[in-house]
């Protein structure tokens, strides 16, 4: 996990890695970095808000800033997440990804997880969610 990150570095990296349009403002992280239930893993470049809810944990959301993409960052960055959430406890990860984001569902997918529904529009441009799943067993935590 992260204990140093600042709203406005992972505001900056959101909106680089989605677009100033689509990236969450620093207001967004801020509210999460207190919540005792939100926790942030990887750096400012490089990160995932995740959302514990007893048995189950979201990931709010994962972004890479573009000058550190493609170098293996994110796949790291998920399989020790879900290695500390199996060892919380944590028995299963759900997220939403654009059906339009195939580097992110490729990461998921090798990560474990699996689409399960489909929300149509469900994003501002009208692309639609993947809602995925992975299933964690204490064998994760190893």
């Amino acid at each position: 996990m992260t204990a140093d990150v600042s709203s406005h570095a992972l505001a900056a990296t959101h909106k680089a890695a989605f677009g100033r349009q689509e990236g969450w403002g620093a207001g967004d992280f801020a509210g999460y970095l207190t919540d005792p239930k939100a926790l942030v893993f990887g750096t400012e470049l490089c990160f995932a808000l995740v959302r514990l809810a007893g048995p189950e944990a979201e990931i709010l959301t994962l972004a890479t800033h573009p000058d550190v993409q493609r170098h293996g960052r994110a796949t790291t960055l998920l399989r020790n997440a879900l290695r500390h959430l199996a060892a919380v406890n944590v028995q299963e990860v759900f997220l939403d990804v654009s059906d339009q984001n195939t580097a992110a569902r490729a990461l998921y997918a090798r990560c474990g997880f699996t689409g399960f529904s489909i929300r149509p529009n469900y994003y501002k441009n009208g692309t639609s969610a993947i809602c995925m799943k992975a299933v964690l067993s204490a064998a994760s935590s190893d």
